[in-house]
C-alpha cells in the first residue's frame, strides 16, 4: 500500500510537471492510488499483436489529450504485464474524431500517442520499448456523427510490436 501511494506521488509530480498537451493543461488533480489491482484488467494477445482485454482502449475528451485516472488504471495493467514480459515492444496509436482537419486531427493523435508513452514511461516502461503513432480521423471505431460516435473515436490503442 505504501508503495501504492509513492508511485502516485511520483507519478502526480511528474505529470504537474509536464503537460500532455500543447496548451500546457496539466493534472487538475491529485492522483490517488485505487483500490484496484492491476490484475483485474485480464487480457490476451491476439495473433496480429492486438490487446485483447477490456484495457484495451484508453479515451479521451474532445480536443484534449490528458489521461484520465480511469485511463490511467489501463495504462497500469500494460505496466504490469510489460514488466513481466520484458522483450515485448508496445505500439501505441492515437486516434481522433472526424471533427477538425487533416493535419491538425494528427497531431492531437500523436499528443494523445505521446501522453499515453510518456505515462508507461513513468511507471517504469523503458522508452525503446514504446513506439507512440497516430492515424488521426483515417481510423474510425465507429462510423457515425455526434457525440456517441465522437467519443469512441477519440482514443489510444495499443498492439505489441513485433
Amino acid at each position: 500500500m505504501k508503495m501504492k501511494l509513492f508511485l502516485s506521488a511520483v507519478m502526480f509530480l511528474s505529470l504537474v510537471g509536464t503537460a500532455c498537451t500543447d496548451d500546457e493543461k496539466k493534472v487538475e488533480e491529485a492522483v490517488v492510488a485505487t483500490d484496484k489491482k492491476a490484475d483485474e484488467h485480464e487480457f490476451s494477445v491476439a495473433k496480429d499483436g492486438k490487446l485483447e482485454f477490456k484495457a484495451e482502449i484508453v479515451y479521451f475528451a474532445y480536443d484534449d489529450a490528458t489521461l484520465t485516472s480511469e485511463g490511467m488504471a489501463r495504462l497500469d495493467a500494460i505496466a504490469a504485464h510489460m514488466k513481466s514480459s520484458t522483450k515485448e515492444k508496445l505500439k501505441v496509436e492515437g486516434h481522433c474524431d472526424d471533427r477538425g482537419s487533416v493535419e491538425y486531427n494528427l497531431a492531437l493523435g500523436q499528443r494523445r500517442a505521446d501522453s499515453v508513452r510518456k505515462y508507461l514511461q513513468t511507471v517504469g516502461i523503458g522508452a525503446d520499448r514504446l513506439q507512440a503513432i497516430s492515424f488521426g480521423s483515417e481510423k474510425p471505431a465507429v462510423n457515425g456523427k455526434g457525440e456517441e460516435a465522437w467519443s469512441k473515436n477519440r482514443r489510444a490503442e495499443f498492439a505489441f510490436a513485433q
